[in-house]
């Protein structure tokens, strides 16, 4: 008996969304895995990329009901291998998995080659990435506040694949 982990489900969800959300015929192949993160190699009809997905179960608890908000932790492995595969020269996409109990109002932030390099540039040991109900954006903290965010589109499917 094979036993599923609960990354399974959140890694599974990331890639079910992509593929249900592309108008690209897209292939994928796992490249790395373990229960902090999962590399892909993908390819498109338009593109070849990297993937790479992180995932967070829960909300952080927040004391507004309509604003959502997740932290990421970035371990050294993870810049280096993100600087590596930006030194490389992959398209480089970032999956942020943002949980909730109850799995059904989980989102998929994904974040482009360019948003990944000033992230990595600013050193930071983890990622905050929020959105308040109704807004077409997440907003990824880089100090001093919301209105000094970066803004990560959602639904950008079409766009990065």
């Amino acid at each position: 008996m094979s036993k599923i982990k609960v990354a399974d489900f959140y890694y599974g969800a990331a890639l079910s969304v992509l593929f249900n959300n592309s108008n690209s015929k897209i292939t994928a192949a796992l490249i790395e895995s373990d229960d902090n993160r999962q590399l892909y190699g993908l390819m498109t009809d338009k593109n070849e990329c990297r993937l790479f997905i992180k995932y967070r179960s829960a909300k952080i608890d927040t004391k507004t009901e309509d604003y959502y908000s997740w932290l990421f932790s970035l371990t050294e492995r993870d810049k280096s291998e993100i600087q590596a595969l930006i030194d490389e020269g992959y398209n480089l996409v970032l999956a942020l998995v943002c949980g909730v109990s109850g799995l059904s109002d989980s989102e998929l932030a994904l974040i482009d080659k360019e948003q990944v390099k000033e992230l990595i540039d600013l050193e930071k040991d983890s990622i905050t990435i929020s959105r308040r109900k109704g807004e077409h954006a997440y907003r990824i903290s880089i100090g001093g506040g919301r209105e000094n965010a970066m803004q990560v589109t959602a639904n950008r499917f079409e766009e990065l694949f």
